[in-house]
């Protein structure tokens, strides 16, 4: 009796594991979802900063130029405002590969969520005796 009794417990204990790490997989996934749209938000947001920074940039070596400041002033200023412009699409890029990677870690947690929820829930929620996990690991 005390052996079916621990066997019993290991068996509970191991689906309770189990349930644990379901969850922790679950929300592991959600989390790394919405952190990857963060990212990807705060590259949309740091793109949308450095494109208006060109810009300004574009707009004072105009009026330097204007002004007939020192051609090589008037240059930097192009200069700089060209270099921000070059990595508005190395931004852009790291954003959209960012929000891919989100909804791709949002599929994994539904497909599992999908695949596991179920097996989970019954298992969860099985009336009398839970097999030994050995039955199943073979399946």
């Amino acid at each position: 009796m005390a052996m079916d009794l621990a066997r019993m417990g290991g068996k509970i204990a191991d689906t309770i594991v189990d349930g644990v790490t379901f969850t922790i997989i679950v929300v592991r996934l959600a989390a790394a979802s919405t952190a990857m749209l963060a990212l990807s938000e705060a590259v949309r947001g740091a793109f949308k900063y450095v494109e208006g920074c060109a810009k300004s940039v574009d707009h004072l070596a105009d009026t330097a130029s204007g002004l007939n400041v020192d051609p090589a002033v008037v240059s930097a200023h192009q200069d700089a405002a060209t270099v921000m412009r070059g990595v508005l699409a190395d931004a852009e890029d790291l954003s959209t590969e960012a929000a891919e990677m989100a909804s791709d870690f949002r599929t994994a947690k539904d497909e599992h969520e999908a695949d596991y929820g179920p097996v989970h829930e019954a298992m969860t929620n099985k009336p009398g005796q839970i097999a030994d996990r050995t039955y199943y690991s073979n399946r």
